[in-house]
């Protein structure tokens, strides 16, 4: 059979549903008798899709790192490096909003939860946006305005988020924020496979048209169900309170996995990068957790966890 090399490269969505790579199509005349190519894709799917492997190796590395606090802090770092260059070629900032400015809305939030606790955490959260608009005051004739706000939400989102994180890492410990991490990425499997085989109706068609209502209940149902068991060998709480933290915190991560694909939809790509293969971005692996972890550090404070 001949085939038409398509070259087009398909980048995933944060769900997962889109698969990178190079795609050979049959020629119009072999369309209906192309039963031998379907079965070369169905057997081939596993063995050639990047998703899987480069899945496998991420998790690895994120659980020896996490074998330690000071490792697990600089993947945290690292994590904060590459998301913030995402989001700056996302909105394509050039010279208006110098990188090194941005990288510190999410640094800066990161090592002062980390070192200093809560406290200081207000000291970024000022010192970002006078720096801003000290630097941007120059370009005001450029029409900068909705470069200059999304660098404000991604300091409430992303630096927010990942200082968080910081903070569980700090003061609960590795192992518990590796494991609160993969109950979110539990969720996200579950959701994501149980809605491409069984789905039927759509979450939110307009801001990520591949998630479906029984994906979301499988998903928050598998992630909550982790959770809890988290929370029970690390917490003395009764049932009612592991129940509802677990349920939040894994909810949460669904609005910040949305969130991300609202905008992402807004300036029209489907992933904030190709640096991992298969999944996208960083910030497409990351987006659930930057979310969820600022509702789990305010039921910690609320009840007094640490």
């Amino acid at each position: 059979m001949n085939f038409l090399k398509s070259k087009k490269y398909l980048q995933s969505d944060n769900d997962g549903t889109f698969w990178p790579g190079y795609i050979e199509l049959p020629e119009e005349e072999n369309l209906n008798n192309n039963n031998d190519f379907q079965n070369e894709t169905k057997e081939g799917r596993f063995t050639s899709n990047p998703r899987i492997y480069t899945g496998l190796g991420l998790l690895l590395l994120v659980a020896v790192l996490f074998l330690n606090q000071t490792s697990a802090f600089i993947l945290l770092v690292l994590v904060a490096l590459v998301s913030t260059k995402e989001w700056f070629d996302i909105f394509d900032y050039g010279i208006i909003i110098p990188y090194p400015l941005l990288l510190y809305s999410s640094i800066a939030p990161l090592v002062i939860a980390y070192f200093y606790g809560l406290d200081n955490i207000h000291i970024p959260m000022f010192i970002f946006p006078i720096g801003v608009i000290i630097y941007t005051g120059t370009f005001v004739s450029y029409g900068i305005y909705e470069k200059f706000g999304s660098s404000f939400l991604f300091l409430i989102w992303f630096g927010t988020g990942i200082a968080s994180i910081g903070y569980v890492l700090k003061n609960l410990g590795p192992l518990f924020t590796f494991l609160a991490l993969i109950s979110i990425s539990l969720s996200d499997i579950a959701a994501y496979e149980f809605g491409r085989r069984f789905g039927k109706r759509k979450l939110s068609e307009s801001i990520s048209p591949n998630k479906t209502v029984e994906g979301f209940f499988i998903g928050l149902l598998v992630g909550s169900f982790s959770m809890c068991i988290v929370l029970y060998n690390f917490f003395e709480l009764d049932f009612i309170q592991i129940l509802i933290i677990s349920l939040i915190f894994i909810l949460f991560g669904v609005l910040g996995d949305l969130f991300e694909s609202k905008i992402k939809r807004s300036v029209e790509i489907k992933d904030s990068s190709d640096f991992l293969p298969g999944h996208g971005g960083v910030l497409d692996r990351v987006d659930s957790q930057i979310l969820s972890f600022p509702i789990l550090v305010l039921f910690i404070q609320f009840l007094d966890l640490i």
